[in-house]
């Protein structure tokens, strides 16, 4: 489902510069600005690697085994998250060459501009995907805090009412 929703947007994207660069008069090459909004999601994924690596240190209230799993889903998500902003870069770079190359060579501009389009969609596109790993680590650094507030309730319960607290 999410090669689909890739190759969509990315279809999306390069018809739509296509048919952009098709209609202008000018034929000029990409805005600059065109290559810098490719590097937004690079500072959400950076968020996101921040906020996955607290969970490494915020597992207070797991056992061992949680733990170990714990770090093996963050591990995955990270390089998850690396090779993502390993992709905007490169995409930043391909389209800044496209560039420089388009203003002196016009017929680069008649493949490159769609390839842009494409690129850019994708990197637009997947800062949902990037917020939503940012959402999720929230959410679970919250389900531990609650869980160990929980297990302190229930300790001076225990102490209050005279129950053997060691179960």
């Amino acid at each position: 489902m999410g090669a689909l929703v890739v190759i969509g947007a990315a279809a999306a994207g390069a018809l739509l510069f296509a048919y952009v660069f098709q209609t202008t008069e000018a034929r000029q090459a990409i805005p600059w600005y065109v290559c810098s909004l490719m590097l937004i999601p690079v500072g959400i994924g950076l968020s996101a690697i921040n906020k996955l690596n607290d969970l490494h240190s915020n597992s207070d209230g797991l056992n061992r085994d949680e733990r170990r799993r714990l770090a093996g889903i963050v591990d995955e998500k990270l390089r998850q998250m690396y090779l993502a902003i390993s992709f905007y870069v490169i995409a930043a770079f391909v389209s800044l060459g496209i560039v420089l190359v388009g203003k002196d060579l016009p017929a680069v501009l008649s493949w490159g501009v769609p390839l842009i389009g494409g690129l850019l969609f994708i990197c637009i596109l997947s800062i949902g995907f990037l917020l939503a790993q940012i959402a999720e680590a929230h959410k679970f650094v919250g389900k531990l805090k609650n869980r160990k507030e929980s297990q302190r309730n229930k300790r001076k319960l225990r102490a209050r009412t005279g129950v053997n607290p060691s179960r």
